[in-house]
């Protein structure tokens, strides 16, 4: 059976100034962590009201390391390009010195095309730049010197503290669906953590093979499979499952404001950006059937033979993305529902 994870996007759900976004993760940080799960998947999002409470996972990841004991912290996803590597291994050494050894990374080259304004370089370098990235944050984060670059060009070799708790750093790499991306994980010795978005079950059980091909022919076994899941466990009243499918419908709409500037597929954004509100609104309606059906957005009676489904596309774990536009009073009894199940 595949191991469980909770995961986080704050997607707009209804204001609530008592109990906001940070409120929603540190509450089921620690059910997670009481009940046992593997781990918490923090995001990287800026300039839009889209998963705008998590511009830097590290920052919410110190809070879950002080406020948990048990439960694995990770960042799902650092996008590489926006960050020094220097300032990425300094602050999740913190967050692993401050969780005692349970920091993880998965780094994503990005695709918001905005995001870049962060960056030193353009859009167009920013696999190259995540694949060199990941070379120096691993090298500092073992204690070894990196030579960077200062202002002036003038070589500068450099050594990052703190020192974490772990010797290595836990890494994955971030994939939307492209199998070279799949290959490079395994290429790198990653674990690799992806979606069901743009991808049916099939391919993404081809891709997962050619991951593991990689991976075993660089010598470190299988590697590891992290499938995110839109997630909300509720009492399979018919009023309950078409609120959850009318959330899931508007939180989907709402991604469609990132697609326009996606530049990891111009002629995706090129066509998101020309569709009207009912069009949006029709794509968006048919994902969230789809989602319904395949996902985690279910009764709790069907919670065990959907996770038996996604372990038969040899996933390892599924990353429960709870926070898709609920109340928070609806996200912890839908949280408590599956932590009852998997009990």
């Amino acid at each position: 059976m595949v191991s469980v994870s909770l995961a986080y996007f704050a997607a707009g759900g209804p204001a609530d100034p008592s109990a906001g976004p940070y409120a929603v993760l540190l509450g089921t940080a620690r059910l997670a962590d009481e009940a046992g799960l593997e781990a918490v998947w923090l995001p990287e999002r800026h300039f839009g009201d889209f998963g705008s409470p998590f511009p830097n996972p590290a920052v919410p990841a110190a809070a879950v390391a002080a406020t948990t004991r048990h439960v694995g912290i990770r960042a799902g996803s650092v996008v590489l390009p926006l960050h020094h590597p220097a300032r990425v291994a300094e602050e999740w050494a913190v967050v692993d010195r401050l969780s005692g050894g349970r920091a993880g990374v998965s780094f994503a080259s990005g695709w918001h095309g905005a995001d870049f304004v962060l960056s030193r370089f353009d859009a167009d370098e920013r696999r190259r730049v995540m694949r060199d990235g990941i070379d120096a944050v691993r090298a500092l984060w073992r204690g070894d010197p990196w030579t960077f670059e200062d202002a002036s060009g003038r070589p500068v070799e450099v050594r990052t503290q703190p020192r974490p708790a772990q010797p290595e750093l836990p890494m994955w790499i971030t994939s939307g669906g492209s199998v070279g991306t799949f290959e490079l994980a395994g290429t790198l010795r990653a674990g690799l953590l992806t979606h069901l978005v743009g991808q049916t079950p099939g391919e993404l059980r081809e891709k997962i093979a050619a991951y593991r091909k990689t991976r075993s022919e660089h010598g470190d076994g299988r590697g590891h499979v992290t499938l995110m899941l839109h997630t909300h466990v509720h009492d399979g009243s018919r009023a309950a499952a078409d609120r959850a499918e009318r959330e899931l419908a508007r939180y989907l709409t709402s991604s469609m404001r990132l697609d326009v500037s996606n530049v990891a597929a111009a002629s995706d954004a090129a066509a998101v950006g020309g569709l009207g509100d009912a069009d949006r609104g029709a794509i968006a309606a048919a994902g969230a059937a789809r989602y319904v059906r395949g996902g985690l957005v279910c009764a709790a009676g069907d919670v065990q033979e959907r996770l038996a489904e996604v372990a038969s596309w040899d996933v390892d774990e599924v990353a429960c993305l709870i926070d898709f536009g609920f109340d928070h009073g609806a996200i912890l009894a839908g949280v408590d529902a599956l932590l009852s199940v998997l009990a």
